[in-house]
């Protein structure tokens, strides 16, 4: 409710400069949310067309709804697709539907591969970040908080490269090497 009257507070305490850069970030920061979003609903589009086209293909009853779900569970990390396609094709095995097992397999496959192949493009394009510097993000990130950093690598890429942008860096860099006045 008050939000008005803090924002203009503290923008009136702090100098013009630290306002302007906050501002420049704070807008980055949203640019990069949107165009992670964006590049998700992408991928996900793209993992339930081509999950449909399958089935299609293989005759699979109520495949509209399968690929609509699996894009759904596609948005999880690691697990995604693969928490529909591997107990199906396991199943598709034990009950001797060999052809199924195999095309869905081959599916599955196909699902991997081309996001594998189209994630870090179409993170970076539409984050703003280079596509080998998006893939260094999540190896780090993965590396260092498991799961969950393959949020937080790109998110700390985003800011960084927002910071970057804003010339945050530079301004302290250029006050900590400022001449001190020692009268």
């Amino acid at each position: 409710k008050d939000w008005d009257k803090i924002s203009y507070r503290i923008t009136s305490i702090l100098p013009s400069k630290v306002v302007t850069s906050f501002a420049t970030v704070l807008k980055g920061l949203k640019q990069a949310l949107a165009g992670f979003m964006k590049a998700q609903a992408i991928l996900t589009s793209i993992t339930a067309g081509t999950v449909l086209c399958g089935l299609l293909v293989l005759r699979v009853d109520h495949a509209v709804t399968i690929a609509v779900i699996t894009g759904a569970v596609d948005l999880m990390p690691y697990v995604g697709s693969g928490m529909i396609f591997i107990p199906w094709i396991i199943y598709m095995f034990l009950t001797g539907k060999y052809s199924l097992t195999i095309g869905l397999a081959i599916l599955y496959m196909l699902v991997i591969i081309q996001r594998q192949m189209l994630e870090p493009k179409l993170l970076s394009t539409n984050i703003g970040l280079d596509p080998l510097a998006t893939l260094i993000s999540l190896f780090i990130g993965f590396q260092l908080f498991g799961f969950l950093g393959l949020i937080i690598g790109p998110v700390a890429l985003v800011i960084l490269n927002t910071l970057h942008q804003a010339g945050v860096f530079y301004e302290i860099w250029r006050f900590i090497n400022e001449p001190k006045n020692t009268a």
